[in-house]
């Protein structure tokens, strides 16, 4: 070999140990990245599994009491602010764009039309009619200590407890404090769900956690690193009407497609500050005549603007302590964008596109951009009646 065949080997050589150098790199740089990216990914599905899992079962209420049916026909079985316990409609916040509360009652036992109520302003007694089935009648079925429990009526009234002492018949439930109505007969008492996802921020790392707020006492992150939230709602388009009345003997059914009944034409309802005939959804003209308009053609859901959530028409009424917006009881589907970045900031490059928070990688071979996912759901229980 001449010594020109020597350098023309060497260079080669050279060439391909740099080919080989660079990709051993950034098969190096890959084995970094990819279990970031894995672990965005699976916080992400993390998010999906408990959101979807409650959002699904949104609006089921219960199955053998006076108001069965869906909540829909009664109360919005989901809203863009936190409820419970802790309730942002008491402090006059009726919309939050990284914030949704869904409330429903599971398949359960423990559901019972009420009596009568006293209320000693945080412990309320309820005598709750039996409900164990044909042969047994002494004793109120499925309600245990610790149970969560929603108290509603047919007007719109809504209260989360939790049960503290269950004594034949009577069950005593702890609660905020300040109850949305007495809750006489006529009302129900069921186990329920009543579940709050929002973002809150996280010191620890600057961004923000995804947070289930149970309606009582407890926050659970439920996951880390999330740098953006939105909720969109898509209602019915249609206003709310009447149901023809049910034959005799015709088993019982709803008397609107969503939403409380109006009273009778001409007959006041003292529950509320609607004249007579009237309530948040209906008006009287001769009869009942929707107070919520048409919102478009065809029977798709439609977006909702974020000021229709906030404008009224109010239910009960507008001086109700927790009043909500009547267009509430229209949302069909609700679709959640979420985001969540590498937890190390040596992976993200710089703000923009790819990055909601830029990072100090200071290669793109290690960039683990952020994960962003789009989740529509349209729960079975939010159809009120065809």
């Amino acid at each position: 070999m001449n010594l020109a065949e020597l350098l023309v080997a060497s260079g080669l050589m050279l060439a391909l140990t740099a080919v080989v150098g660079s990709v051993v790199a950034r098969a190096q740089f890959a084995f970094r990245v990819q279990p970031e990216v894995a672990d965005m990914q699976q916080r992400a599905r993390v998010a999906v599994q408990a959101f979807g899992r409650d959002l699904l079962m949104a609006g089921a209420g219960p199955a053998s009491t006076v108001l069965a049916g869906p909540l829909v026909l009664r109360l919005p079985p989901i809203a863009p602010y936190r409820r419970g316990h802790i309730d942002d409609a008491r402090a006059g916040v009726f919309y939050r764009a990284d914030t949704v509360s869904v409330m429903y009652v599971p398949a359960t036992r423990a559901e019972a039309d009420i009596l009568r109520t006293v209320d000693t302003g945080r412990d309320l007694f309820v005598d709750a009619a039996p409900n164990c089935g044909v042969l047994i009648h002494e004793r109120v079925c499925g309600f245990v200590v610790g149970m969560r429990v929603m108290l509603f009526d047919a007007y719109g009234n809504a209260d989360v407890g939790t049960v503290t002492s269950v004594a034949g018949d009577q069950v005593r439930a702890q609660h905020s404090g300040a109850l949305s109505s007495s809750y006489s007969a006529g009302a129900v008492m069921a186990e329920a769900v009543a579940a709050t996802y929002f973002l809150r921020g996280d010191p620890a790392t600057g961004a923000s956690q995804l947070v289930r707020y149970d309606g009582f006492q407890t926050d659970r992150p439920v996951v880390d690193n999330v740098v953006a939230m939105a909720v969109e709602y898509f209602a019915d388009p249609r206003p709310p009407r009447v149901l023809p009345a049910p034959e005799a003997g015709d088993p019982i059914r709803p008397i609107t497609s969503y939403g409380p009944a109006p009273p009778p034409s001409g007959v006041d309802n003292p529950h509320d500050l609607w004249g007579p005939g009237e309530n948040c959804v209906f008006i009287d003209a001769g009869g009942p005549v929707p107070r919520l308009g048409v919102l478009g053609p065809g029977l798709s859901p439609v977006p909702l603007d974020p000021a229709q959530l906030r404008d009224g028409p109010w239910c009960p009424d507008a001086l109700h302590a927790t009043r909500f917006d009547a267009d509430l009881l229209r949302v069909r589907r609700v679709r959640l964008r979420l985001r969540v970045q590498v937890a190390v900031a040596a992976m993200r490059g710089p703000a923009g596109r790819l990055f909601a928070r830029g990072g100090t990688a200071v290669s793109a071979d290690l960039f683990a951009p952020d994960q962003q996912l789009v989740l529509d759901i349209a729960p079975r229980n939010l159809g009120g009646a065809p």
